[in-house]
Formats: C-alpha cells, structure tokens, sequence
C-alpha cells in the first residue's frame, strides 16, 4: 500500500487525534533517547482508548502494515524505535492515561498502558499506599512499557519484577480482538496464565492497554544509609548480615563502586558525597519499617530501628566488613543520595558526550549474587586482555543479582573497534553464561540482543517462543525486528 493510500485509510479510522505524517513531527518518536537508534514512520498515531488501538491494529492486519507501540520511549535496547524503512506506524501511548480504579480494599490499581510511573506512586500514596516498581527513568517512563520489558529496578530483592506487581492485564491482539484479563484476583486457576505471555514480550504478541497492578501498604519510615565495604566480596556478605537482622524489611541494597562514583563526580552538578572519601565499594540501602513503635523515639531519644542498625554496622566494623558508614538523618539526604543513584544512565551518557570516552558497551547482566566476585575478576581479565584504553563502568542492584556491567572506549582505540566491541560483549556474555547467569537482567532484548537471545536460550524454548510469535501475529506486523525476528 503506497503512502498516500495509508493516509487515507489512517483518516479513515476518524482517530480522536489525527495520525501525525509530518517528518519533522516524528522526531522524538522514531530515535531512542540515548540516540542510539534512529529509523523512521509513515505515521504516527495516539489513541485515546483501547477501542481505537483495536481499530487501528485491525487495520494495521488486514494490510500488513509494521505497528511499533511506544511509551515514554525510554528502552535501552531500542524496542521501542521503528526500523528506517518508513512504512511502520507508531502507536505512541501518551494519551491514554487514566486511572481506572483504585481500590484500598483489595490494594489494587487499575490503570491505562500511557500512565506515568510517578504518577502512579503520586495518586497511590495519597492513600497511603506504595507500588514498589522504581526505576531512574519513572518520570517519563510509562507503565505499558514496563510490563512488556518486565521492568526490574531497585525494589526487586523485596517485591520481585513487574510480573510480580501484576494481577491483570487488557490486551490488544493482532488482528484487533480485545482479551480482558483485568482482574484484581490473587487466586484465578482457569488455565493458561495468559497475561505472563505478554509481560516481557515488548509488543511483538499485542498491545497491553490497561492492566491491574498490585499495592502495597506504605511503609510508616524508610531509613537509608550508606556503607562502604571495600570490595564486592565484603558487600554480598553484608547482604546476607542485614538479611539475618531485617528479613523482608530490606526494600533496596544498590552497589556504587568507585567507577560509578567518578562518573556521578563528573557529571551531576553539587554533587555530595556520601563519605568523607571516594568509596571502593559503596553500598546503599533502604529498611523499612512498618510499626509506630519502632519508629517513635523514646524517652531517651533513641529510635529503635535506627538503635537496631547502628548495632549491626557495630558489628561489621568490629569484623572489617566494612569501613565507613552514614544513615541519612533526614529525607533530603535521601533523596540526594538517590537522585545520584537514579541518575546513573544521564550521568554515564553526559560521560560519553563530555569526555573523551568515545564508546560505550553496555550490559544488564544478572547473575547468583555468590558468583558476582567472581565473575567480575573473570570479565576485568577478559577486557585488560582484549583491547587497550578500555574503562569499565559498574553498577547495580546487587540485593537481586542484577549488575549494569558498561564498559567505555577511553582515548584513542584502534581501527575496526565497532567489530571488536561485538566481540568484547560475546566474550563477555560466555563468561556470564559460565556462571549460570542471564545477559538481560531488566531492560529486554529490543534490538541490541536479538542475537544473544538465539546463542544462549534454550534452543527448545526458543522455538517455542517462535511458534507462539508466530501463532499470535501471522502476518509478523507487530514491533518487527525486536526480540525474535
């Protein structure tokens, strides 16, 4: 179908919003953020509901014509950008972002794909409730992208990834049919659990446009302090001391080694640190805490939860676990301090544009915390031998085993570094798999993994991940190019 023939049938859908034709109007949704992937549209449209995304893809199949959903277009993998053929469409969710329900009873949101991450956490907490899903990015990131990446971020070690934080969902199918399967159950035994199918699968089986999300009650404090351990080995046995004394209190354990403190040093404005020097290995944690008595201070001043944690660095110090410590007195403390953990992508890309680091290699990696020590001394051999002037850059959520493992061409590299860099990220990848670990702990396959998808899945289930892609979308309309093919 020739591209004026697409506009007429596009108008023809009588979209609440026109289909958006103009070049120069497609810009911000046809590159990823990082400027990683640019490719290009023949239109972009914005439905205001789930019925016009049915309309739209019904068309989209009778005429085999490419669909790209989109969110806040903040993938890192770029799963989100069409290919430069200029014959997809976008469907960018932005428009539809009401809040269907919320319900105290059951802790339970209902929700349309275009929501905002923070503004879910801004309308739950107003009823002193929490939704656990943190990311660096919830402030443009949109809730329909994050449940078709399966999003992590730095509450998984306490509430799992957002197929945990997910009862239900609204799904679009190819050819248009709608599939409700919102509900607020947490017990549902009929069947198939459909909706796990499309988590994950970054718009390549259909279209979520709504989903039911699960709540939690708002913890009445959260202490966040910061310790330095020197080296990973120290941090992992730290996990474990804090897990021993707060089990399931423990909501975030994030390692900020020196690398990652030299980029932030570097690039965030006033920056403070933590510590009175650069840490080796940092660690930052957040303990919840849900009973008053814990957090009401005694007739001596003392709070309990804090007494409690004061008591266990105690004790890491007197075994040198660790070597310098601080707990934030106050809640601008802590949100400086996460606002440099949360900004550790701009940081790392602001590095890049800044700098005269000239390529960056990055890796969401995960791996059995008890390997992590291990792997690293492997993957720091594996990269001092491959190329010169290379520069690691690490961090991550060390509580669930997830490492952002980044590393960065320094200075002047040798011709044909764009063919060696594929091969460092291989080499890096077998050294994962060594482990028994995944290359892609939380940001999805997209484009950028695509190929490490088919080498280390299981080949039996990556052909029944085929077959089902093939099942569901014939006619292979839906993101082309992402994940599988």
């Amino acid at each position: 179908m020739k591209n004026t023939s697409l506009e007429i049938q596009l108008k023809s859908l009588n979209l609440k919003h026109s289909p958006i034709f103009t070049k120069k109007d497609h810009i911000k949704y046809v590159q990823d953020w990082r400027g990683q992937y640019k490719g290009d549209a023949a239109a972009i449209l914005k439905p205001i509901n789930t019925i016009e995304v049915s309309r739209i893809l019904k068309l989209a199949n009778e005429n085999r014509i490419s669909v790209v959903p989109q969110g806040g277009n903040t993938s890192l993998c770029g799963a989100a950008t069409p290919d430069n053929s200029g014959t997809s469409i976008v469907i960018s969710f932005e428009k539809m972002n009401k809040v269907r329900q919320l319900n105290k009873e059951s802790q339970t949101i209902t929700v349309e794909s275009g929501v905002i991450l923070s503004q879910i956490h801004d309308v739950v907490e107003k009823e002193d409730l929490f939704f656990p899903l943190s990311l660096g990015a919830q402030g443009s990131c949109m809730i329909g992208g994050n449940l078709s990446t399966n999003a992590g971020g730095v509450n998984v070690l306490k509430y799992g990834n957002t197929r945990e934080l997910c009862l239900g969902l609204e799904i679009v199918l190819p050819n248009g049919k709608i599939m409700n399967l919102i509900s607020e159950l947490k017990k549902d035994n009929t069947g198939y659990d459909l909706k796990n199918l499309f988590i994950g699968a970054e718009g390549t089986l259909g279209i979520i446009t709504a989903a039911t999300l699960k709540l939690f009650q708002l913890p009445k404090m959260i202490t966040t302090l910061f310790v330095e351990a020197n080296e990973i080995s120290n941090a992992v046995k730290l996990l474990n001391t804090f897990k021993s004394h707060f089990p399931d209190r423990i909501e975030s354990f994030e390692l900020m080694p020196k690398s990652f403190w030299e980029v932030a040093k570097n690039n965030i404005d006033n920056i403070v640190m933590p510590l009175q020097k650069m840490p080796e290995m940092g660690v930052l944690i957040d303990i919840s805490s849900f009973l008053k008595n814990e957090i009401t201070p005694n007739k001596n001043g003392e709070v309990q939860v804090i007494k409690s944690i004061e008591n266990v660095l105690e004790e890491c110090f007197e075994i040198d676990l660790i070597s310098d410590a601080t707990i934030c007195n106050n809640e601008n403390q802590k949100r400086v301090l996460w606002s440099i953990r949360e900004a550790a992508a701009e940081s790392e890309k602001k590095e890049l544009e800044n700098s005269n680091l000239i390529k960056c290699l990055k890796h969401d990696i995960s791996l059995p915390i008890e390997s992590i020590d291990n792997f690293h001394k492997d993957a720091q051999i594996m990269i001092s031998n491959f190329l010169p002037n290379l520069k690691t850059i690490y961090f991550g959520h060390l509580g669930d085993g997830n490492l952002h493992y980044n590393v960065f061409g320094n200075g002047s590299l040798p011709d044909g570094f764009e063919g060696k860099s594929l091969e460092l990220t291989k080499e890096l990848y077998k050294i994962v798999h060594n482990y028994n670990g995944s290359f892609s702990a939380e940001h999805g396959i997209g484009q950028l993994k695509k190929d490490s998808l088919k080498t280390h899945k299981d080949e039996v289930a990556y052909s029944i991940m085929a077959v089902i892609k093939n099942q569901l979308d014939p006619k292979g309309i839906m993101n082309p190019g992402k994940v599988l093919f």
